[in-house]
């Protein structure tokens, strides 16, 4: 095969390599228009909570549910991400943001980010009081996350509760 033969045809399969993924996903038999069912959300999220195997199932079939939020309650929202946060989950969480999942300051309390928190608690005060889903504080992440030093200075700081119950009720 002489120069010009093999440059034109790795050019046209270069091509095809690019071309063939935006082909197949503009045949998806969903469009992106739709929403989720509730029930559909609720069921990773719930899975997420408890079972790693599930939560991968779930995603592996549906994988824009990733960062999906459920509402339990009038403003109690949640992520399958949060949701394995406040249940000590590491295995999932570490799959999920493994993934592209969101975190937000309750997810990265459970992680140990202990300067990332103590930064933002330092410019933000007001959010040592803030709560997550079900009403569950900061404290309570750092704490099923094993985070003793993070768990100590949120308590120097003035937070003693683990869950703020009458958030939701």
């Amino acid at each position: 095969m002489d120069r010009k033969t093999f440059i034109k045809r790795n050019l046209y399969l270069g091509g095809m390599a690019v071309v063939t993924p935006s082909l197949l996903m503009a045949q998806q038999s969903t469009p992106q228009e739709e929403l989720f069912d509730y029930d559909l959300i609720q069921e990773f999220v719930f899975a997420a909570h408890k079972s790693l195997e599930e939560t991968q199932r779930i995603l592996k079939k549906y994988p824009l549910l990733l960062n999906s939020t459920s509402q339990f309650k009038k403003g109690d929202f949640e992520t399958a991400v949060g949701g394995a946060s406040h249940m000590g989950r590491k295995d999932i969480v570490d799959y999920l943001v493994g993934r592209g999942a969101r975190l937000d300051i309750f997810n990265y309390a459970f992680l140990g980010y202990d300067d990332f928190i103590k930064k933002m608690l330092t410019d933000y005060p007001h959010l040592l009081n803030s709560y997550g889903p079900h009403g569950f504080t900061l404290l309570h992440h750092a704490q099923v996350g094993e985070r003793k030093e993070l768990a100590d200075w949120l308590q120097s700081k003035g937070l003693t509760e683990k869950i703020f119950k009458e958030v939701f009720s």
